[in-house]
């Protein structure tokens, strides 16, 4: 999608487009991006040769001159958006206020909150998701831009009294627009209109519907972005915008790159973890002296005790349980959250993975198969996850698993992991049930995505979970979770 709306520097050190640059460069060192001063004379070199109106070249052509590294590459997007922001045209701002006033009709009392700012209890509604589907399958790039303003607008709840980073207005947006359900129903109908096609071309449409929906995820951060500059200013939104290390980057707020980079990352944390666990069990001196092979020992040394032998206790590798909440946000962690522990397989007896929305299916012969790389949306069709709505249901889903896997297999080995941000639309908790895996199982543990402060908020029932948990734990990012993992090895 090329965007050859008008640019605005105004207000950044005078308004001039060189000042505008000087600070951007300033901005790219201050966020650890390593421009020379060659590089900045290169990018103002190659200014003369595009149309410094079309941002799409601008962009290019920075990027080009400014980045060496494609990790650098999110953050450069940040702060180019934050410098070099779009003045939207007099016929987009007319055609987004034409959506919203069609949308508003067609869902009358859903309309946004004061302000054209939606709260984030509050559900895209039925036209939107419909409208998006549609612009979605049949690649309008006009309509998926305005959507996307209109999404932000609705559901970001961006205000100059409010402070948040770009990626907590970001994730407001995103739990509301369900973006795996609308790629699995989008798929589903692109099968119904073009039967009988080969294997191959369906995987090729696929693909393309999963790139429209990253797409569409960067227009929402674009415009979130965009809005952060007219809040803020550009320095001050800028300072949202800096990169941090990749294992402290949350799930639920990161963007298609960062996922990227977290993915690439999960084999190297693996192996660093199993690493950190062997040494902790070497090191470990909880046996008792075997004086027999410490004296046979000592005949070496004439006598002498020097190196004392221990009789360890036997430890037990435990049978590893793991359900995956694949709905929503939350699809993410549960893939990461997958790889982690399967690519540590060796520290557990037997591992078994679950994934569930509303209804719950085993795949541990499909990631057996694809080894560590097996993506949330796949799954959405390829298993029995959904057997209602396509909302979670905790309840349906622990009933599920109680007495088509728990109740023949659990046993006093068995540790329980349910990952998930326990929103369970209001519906039936099962906690009950829960607390029957509790009773059977050796120990369950809840990790939750979400920040502890979300906890208990709008349809959030982790205390109701709480008691049949020997332990619930905030795992937003990467660390979070190999931290966890480390606990309970």
């Amino acid at each position: 999608m090329s965007d050859t709306s008008e640019l605005t520097w105004s207000g950044l050190g005078g308004g001039s487009f060189s000042t505008a640059l000087l600070s951007f460069v300033r901005r790219l060192r201050d966020a650890s991006i390593p421009v020379s001063m060659v590089e900045a004379l290169d990018a103002v070199t190659s200014l003369p040769h595009i149309d410094l109106m079309d941002r799409t070249q601008l962009r290019a052509a920075l990027a080009a001159t400014l980045v060496k590294r494609i990790e650098h590459r999110s953050t450069f997007d940040s702060l180019f958006d934050a410098y070099f922001a779009v003045r939207r045209e007099r016929s987009r701002i007319v055609a987004e206020q034409e959506a919203v006033t069609s949308l508003d009709r067609a869902t009358p009392g859903r309309g946004a909150t004061e302000g054209g700012r939606g709260e984030v209890g509050e559900p895209a509604s039925a036209a939107l998701l419909e409208a998006l589907l549609e612009a979605l399958r049949t690649n309008d790039e006009d309509a998926l831009r305005a959507l996307a303003t209109l999404a932000v607008d609705r559901y970001g709840g961006m205000s100059v009294d409010r402070t948040g980073s770009e990626r907590y207005y970001l994730y407001r947006v995103l739990r509301q627009m369900e973006l795996s359900e609308l790629l699995r129903q989008a798929i589903l109908m692109d099968r119904d209109d073009w039967e009988g096609r080969s294997a191959l071309e369906d995987r090729l449409a696929r693909d393309e519907l999963s790139r429209r929906i990253e797409e569409f995820r960067r227009l929402i951060a674009q415009e979130v972005r965009r809005n952060l500059v007219e809040l803020r200013g550009a320095p001050e939104a800028a300072e949202v915008f800096h990169d941090r290390p990749i294992e402290d980057v949350d799930f639920l707020r990161a963007s298609p790159t960062e996922l990227h980079h977290m993915r690439e990352a999960i084999r190297p944390l693996a192996q660093k973890l199993a690493a950190r666990i062997a040494r902790r069990r070497r090191y470990r001196r909880h046996g008792r002296l075997d004086v027999r092979r410490t004296l046979r020992r000592s005949l070496s040394a004439g006598g002498v005790p020097l190196d004392p032998a221990f009789r360890y206790p036997r430890v037990s590798k435990p049978d590893l349980y793991l359900l995956c909440d694949i709905s929503g946000s939350v699809a993410e962690f549960a893939r990461f959250t997958m790889s982690l522990l399967y690519a540590m397989k060796e520290e557990f007896s037997r591992i078994r993975l679950f994934v569930f929305v509303d209804g719950i299916d085993e795949v541990t012969e499909l990631m057996d198969e694809t080894g560590h790389q097996l993506a949330p949306r796949n799954l959405l069709h390829r298993t029995n996850v959904i057997s209602g709505d396509g909302h979670s249901d905790y309840g349906n889903v622990f009933r599920k698993f109680w007495h088509h896997y728990g109740f023949a297999d659990l046993d006093p080995r068995a540790t329980v992991i349910i990952t998930g941000d326990a929103r369970n639309n209001y519906r039936e908790s099962g906690a009950e049930t829960l607390g029957l895996i509790h009773q059977r199982a050796r120990k369950v543990y809840w990790l939750n995505p979400e920040s502890r402060r979300e906890w208990g908020a709008t349809d959030s029932i982790v205390d109701a979970y709480a008691p049949a948990c020997h332990g619930v734990f905030e795992a937003r990012n990467l660390r979070q979770l190999a931290e966890f993992v480390y606990q309970i090895t």
